[in-house]
């Protein structure tokens, strides 16, 4: 313990297992505990810094509860993976395309892909008319060999044919669009809620139902101003973050 630089400040307001879970929190990010590393015991951080051993506990349950600290039963506290990324504004992207920017091996799987009629939302999402036909695929996305991301996309037929005979298969969406189709992808509105996994949603990104989830609307336009896909992808809550730029 005397070569981690954990303090507190008895004196603050700030509740001293806050500041613990802060300071254990940057230590993680900065690589102090890599992934998978142990850490030190309860008792051995309360006796290093003088605070109560319920103390500790409660700063490492709040680390717990977050998904950057897991227990083994009879073993101890470790590091978890990081939580993947979700870059949603100043950079347009797919999730692929952000995995294979972070080095993080990624996977995807088209559990189904079909043409169906356009109807419902899709006709003004789209703006597409009932006599239109649009590509249904439904994939699932794994990070780090997780399930990761389920997806839901909707495009117009008349502008990618044939996207169904492509190889789908770990390859993103978007690359494909551009490459096959010489499609020039230029921006994007994505939308963010909060919400809870189906029985669905959680059989296949195998987390319990009712587990939170990030639940994405994203709607893609072409350089000439035609949407492209209409898309919902449903991420695993415990496994994502949300990164945001912002200019002035």
């Amino acid at each position: 313990m005397s070569r981690i630089p954990l303090t507190v400040d008895k004196n603050s307001p700030t509740p001293i297992y806050y500041q613990l879970k802060e300071q254990l929190a940057l230590l993680i990010r900065n690589g102090t505990f890599p992934v998978d590393s142990q850490l030190p015991t309860e008792l051995s951080i309360s006796q290093a810094l003088e605070i109560s051993r319920g103390t500790v506990r409660q700063a490492i349950n709040a680390l717990v509860a977050e998904g950057r600290l897991y227990r083994v039963q009879g073993s101890g506290t470790f590091v978890s993976e990081p939580p993947a990324a979700l870059h949603l504004a100043q950079r347009f992207s797919s999730f692929a395309e952000d995995m294979r920017d972070m080095n993080i091996p990624f996977s995807s799987k088209v559990l189904v892909g079909r043409v169906i009629r356009a109807e419902g939302r899709l006709l003004s999402k789209l703006g597409l008319t009932y006599s239109d036909r649009v590509i249904y695929l439904e994939r699932l996305g794994w990070a780090n060999s997780e399930p990761f991301v389920l997806a839901f996309s909707y495009l117009p037929e008349s502008i990618c044919p044939d996207l169904l005979d492509e190889d789908l298969t770990d390859r993103p969406l978007y690359e494909i669009l551009e490459a096959s189709y010489g499609l020039r992808l230029a921006t994007a509105t994505r939308t963010l809620e909060a919400s809870l996994a189906d029985e669905y949603e959680a059989k296949l990104l195998q987390i319990p139902e009712g587990s939170p989830i990030h639940f994405m609307h994203s709607l893609a336009f072409l350089d000439d101003g035609r949407p492209i896909e209409y898309a919902r992808l449903r991420f695993r809550g415990e496994r994502s973050r949300i990164t945001f730029e912002v200019k002035r």
